[in-house]
């Protein structure tokens, strides 16, 4: 402080008096702390007389080292001047005769006494480098080019230019002055420069006389490097990875062939891909092992070899061709060596009319090509059926006693026990020729049985393993089993019988022509005498009997009869005489069957001469109501000649020409079915029917005999003709009643010249 005062007393008037204190204006110089080397100078002039100046105070870089911003001065008044002052302050690089590298100016008041207000002047000075030389400021400033970057210190006026690429001298610019050639900018210190050309002085870091670098930040990278496959151009020659093969192929069907679709290009081998397999072409279906280049091409729907499409060479494929009786077009064959027809062979199917699963044995196959509709009531493959028409009767069915082949091994009954066969029964008073058998009745069990004919013939067996008693008229005497005399056989006349039924007592109730009626015991000491045999319908022509059925109700028996006028009459048993329920007058129609299982349904079979009505009718409300019903046949004729009901609601006529009808409840309409050889005549009918189980296969089985000396025991079921049971050979005249249980398991059949068959017979 002390010298800046005495920088500043000049500026005092010399005569100014003691006493009075001087007016003084302090003075601060603000500049750039890094200014150490250089000027700075004060100048003062008083602003109304330019002549009125002071010597300059100088601050050199002796001074400036020592000190740090601001510098303090100061102005006094001085005698003769005005009292506004002013004040120029000045900053030199390198020395006070330097360049003045900045200025600062300032007009002060002095007026008045004593100390004035602080003022602040400012100089930009810089001089980061420490070189003495400020840095550029447009037209101001200093002579230093480059004053704080890293290569600062070698750059300012009066240096000496070496090639280092900066200009160290600041004048001309970058290596003015210095020798030059072509180079190139060799960035990574490879030896190798880049494309670019420059022109530039010696020695040079950083630069090259070779180019040829197409990498110019890596120091691997150059002409001098060897080339590996890295997605680099590692010598700059021949582009990235020349020499090196990156194609990579996927072989999905791993068949060795590869897809040209899924070639990758990389050094680095992918998952699941390989190379391109030498001297093989690419692969025409990669998701497929079947379709190879350099396979034999076989016939399977696929290009094998992939060359000329699918299937070359095979000719003819795709023409229409037949298997049998279906159509198709050539395909492949399973080997692949040839062509085949496209159709399958039909299946066969084999008609099952008894819908039992298995197919008629002796029916011809229905051919069914793929697509087609089955023949309905057919099945496949299977015909071992022996019998299609009776769902009871194929291979693997249970055998049963009736009679019939049912498994179609080995014949009837085989492997079982049942108490005999069916052949003609042979005993005396049966088998004589002039003993014409016209009906039979039996119990539930087979026996007893009661047979009846023509001339009084009535014959009766009470049990298996006994012998049938006589009680025909005209027998000769039996001795009674008694001891007692001999007498002769009890009877019941000398009529034709051609109908019976057999009451619970094993009693056997008897109609036959003239309109005779008869009821017997069985008792040898009987005969059908006064109160067995009631007197016929008073004031009614006396008409053959022709079918009869019986009731056991409330301790009553009725006995209904049907006869050839067409009439249904009640026998009560006990009562005075008979009662005519249904009388359709002369001539209407005849009756030749009748069958029930209740008074409140009887079913009766006939017809009318040269007219189709009345072959069949049902009396309902115990035969007071008759009911037509209808039955078609092959000739207005043919006439229903018996009928008999399985159940309520089941039931079979037959007829003459081989004429059989089949009913169902709720429907007066009868289903017809000839007999294929059409020429039997019909005269009885049962049907086979299990009440007691309703599901069984054998059930609505019709058995029918018939006056032709067929030798046959013709069966009807719901699905058609069944084999017949064979009757032996002496089976070789009329048959004319069948009596048979509900399971079939016994039957009688009689017929004329003493023909009496039975099963099982021992």
């Amino acid at each position: 402080m002390r010298r800046i005062l005495l920088l500043a007393l000049p500026l005092c008037v010399v005569a100014c008096s003691k006493s009075k204190e001087l007016a003084n204006v302090p003075i601060d110089i603000e500049y750039t702390p890094s200014f150490k080397t250089g000027c700075i100078v004060m100048n003062a002039q008083d602003e109304a007389n330019a002549e009125n100046t002071v010597e300059p105070i100088r601050i050199t870089g002796d001074d400036l080292r020592k000190k740090t911003p601001p510098l303090k001065l100061g102005v006094i008044y001085k005698e003769g001047w005005s009292t506004r002052v002013k004040v120029t302050i000045t900053a030199h690089e390198q020395n006070c005769g330097g360049k003045e590298v900045d200025r600062a100016e300032r007009v002060v008041d002095l007026s008045g006494n004593g100390r004035k207000a602080l003022e602040t002047l400012s100089l930009v000075t810089p001089d980061e480098d420490g070189d003495g030389y400020v840095a550029k400021n447009g037209d101001k400033g200093g002579t230093d080019c480059d004053d704080s970057g890293p290569d600062a210190a070698k750059m300012y006026p009066g240096n000496v230019e070496v090639c280092d690429d900066i200009d160290n001298n600041c004048v001309g610019g970058v290596d003015e002055g210095l020798p030059k050639e072509t180079l190139y900018r060799d960035a990574d210190g490879d030896g190798t420069g880049g494309p670019e050309a420059v022109q530039r002085c010696l020695p040079a870091t950083g630069w090259s006389k070779q180019s040829g670098d197409c990498n110019d930040n890596n120091r691997e990278i150059g002409p001098h490097a060897q080339e590996v496959c890295d997605e680099v151009d590692n010598n700059c020659v021949g582009g990235v990875d020349e020499g090196f093969d990156k194609n990579w192929y996927l072989d999905e069907d791993g068949d060795g062939a590869v897809s040209e679709a899924s070639l990758k290009v990389q050094c680095q081998q992918p998952a699941g891909y390989i190379r391109r397999p030498p001297n093989l072409d690419f692969d025409c279906r990669d998701d497929q092992p079947f379709n190879t280049p350099g396979k034999q091409e076989i016939c399977d729907d696929r290009d094998n070899n992939c060359i000329n499409g699918v299937d070359e060479g095979f000719t003819g494929k795709g023409d229409s061709c037949t298997n049998q009786t279906c159509t198709g077009i050539k395909v492949c064959n399973s080997a692949g060596d040839g062509l085949e027809c496209s159709a399958k062979p039909p299946k066969l199917f084999y008609p099952d009319a008894d819908g039992d699963g298995d197919g008629n044995s002796s029916a011809a196959a229905a051919k069914v090509c793929e697509g087609q509709t089955i023949p309905q009531g057919h099945v496949e493959n299977l015909h071992t059926d022996c019998d299609d028409a009776d769902p009871a009767t194929k291979p693997g069915a249970p055998e049963l006693c009736d009679a019939i082949d049912n498994n179609c091994v080995g014949g009837a009954d085989e492997g079982l026990t049942c108490n005999g066969t069916l052949k003609k029964v042979p005993d005396y008073h049966l088998t004589s020729a002039d003993q014409d058998w016209k009906t039979v009745s039996m119990g539930a069990n087979g026996y007893p049985v009661w047979i009846a004919g023509t001339g009084g013939k009535l014959a009766m067996k009470r049990g298996a393993g006994q012998k049938f008693e006589s009680f025909s008229f005209g027998d000769p005497t039996q001795a009674p089993t008694d001891g007692s005399p001999p007498r002769h056989a009890s009877n019941c006349g000398n009529h034709d019988w051609t109908v019976s039924w057999m009451d619970s007592g094993g009693r056997v109730f008897l109609g036959g022509s003239g309109g005779w009626i008869a009821l017997h015991n069985g008792d040898p000491a009987l005969t059908c005498g006064p109160g067995t045999t009631p007197p016929r319908v008073a004031n009614t022509p006396s008409l053959d009997i022709t079918g009869m059925v019986g009731f056991e109700v409330g301790g009553a028996t009725h006995i209904y009869i049907t006869d050839v006028g067409g009439r249904l009459i009640l026998w009560t048993l006990g009562a005075p005489e008979m009662t005519v329920l249904s009388d359709p007058g002369a001539g209407a129609v005849e009756l030749y069957g009748l069958h029930g299982l209740t008074e409140n349904l009887l079913l009766a079979a006939g017809g009318t001469v040269g007219g189709t009505a009345g072959r069949l009718r049902a009396y309902t409300g115990g035969g007071t109501t008759v009911v037509p019903h209808t039955a078609s046949a092959n000739a207005s004729s043919d006439f229903a000649m018996a009928v008999w009901m399985g159940a309520e609601d089941k039931a079979c006529a037959v007829g003459e020409a081989g004429q059989a009808w089949r009913w169902g409840s709720g429907t007066t309409t009868w289903t017809r079915g000839v007999l294929p050889s059409g020429s039997d005549d019909f005269s009885s009918v049962v049907m086979r029917y299990d009440r007691a189980n309703p599901s069984s296969s054998v059930n609505e089985q019709c058995y029918m005999v018939d006056t032709n000396s067929s030798k046959k025991l013709r069966r009807w079921t719901p699905f058609g003709w069944a084999k017949d049971v064979d009757l032996p050979s002496t089976a070789n005249r009329a048959m004319r009643d069948l009596a048979m249980n509900p399971t079939g398991s016994e039957f009688w059949i009689v017929g004329d010249d003493g023909r009496v068959f039975h099963y099982p017979e021992p």
